[in-house]
């Protein structure tokens, strides 16, 4: 099996079907509970750094980055795991929200 490829600008839709066959390539978990444990472990790295920027005024580092590429692939694995087409999901809840009004 070859790896999994991406074109230079990828689209929502893309990236969902990278991590799809990222997944079955690496034979990394299907099991839809533990992806949100390590979804949420992610978070709380992303958290972890972000505490160091605010309190130590830290510029973003590498770290972060490679923090926020892990949370948005597992929310690709978890949307997935939905059957969840992100970006149409993302397109009609701007869409709703458009008529909302935030209160503060």
């Amino acid at each position: 099996m070859s790896e999994p490829t991406l074109s230079s600008k990828p689209d929502l839709a893309e990236w969902q079907s990278f991590v799809r066959r990222l997944v079955d390539e690496q034979h990394w978990t299907k099991e839809p509970n533990e992806v949100f444990i390590r979804f949420a472990e992610e978070v709380g790295e992303l958290a972890k750094e972000m505490r160091k920027k605010w309190k130590l005024g830290s510029a973003a580092s590498a770290t972060a980055a490679g923090e926020l590429a892990d949370v948005f692939m597992y929310l690709c694995d978890l949307a997935n795991h939905f059957n969840v087409d992100l970006e149409a999901a993302v397109r009609d809840k701007h869409r709703a929200n458009r008529g909302r009004v935030w209160k503060f």
